[in-house]
């Protein structure tokens, strides 16, 4: 009988090494896949804040565009004007002059 129990015991040893070494196993998957898990997570994090910042800057190139275009616009339209006052001054100096003149001399017009 006493070779029965040490057998039992010895068995119940082995499964118990056994149990431990599949503990020891499953912890360290556990550790691997919460590793795998933050490392892929870290990759899609760091994918979506490079294609963020791609489209931002996509974003600024044609906002810069249509700025510079606009401001383009505003300057030849100024430039237009500018161009209409001086001209339409240029025509009426010399009548302006005469009317100063006139006024200046008394002369009623």
């Amino acid at each position: 009988m006493a070779s029965m129990v040490e057998s039992t015991i010895k068995a119940l040893v082995e499964f118990e090494t056994e149990l431990d070494g599949i503990k020891a196993e499953v912890l360290a998957s556990k550790k691997r896949m919460v590793q795998d898990a933050t490392d892929l997570a870290e990759s899609a994090r760091s994918k979506a804040v490079a294609k963020a910042q791609s489209q931002a800057s996509e974003m600024l190139v044609r906002a810069r565009s249509e700025a510079e275009a606009g401001a383009k616009s505003i300057g030849e339209k100024g430039a237009a004007s500018l161009k209409s006052l001086e001209s339409s001054i240029s025509k009426r100096k010399s009548k302006a002059t005469e009317s100063v003149v006139a006024s200046l001399l008394g002369e009623k017009q």
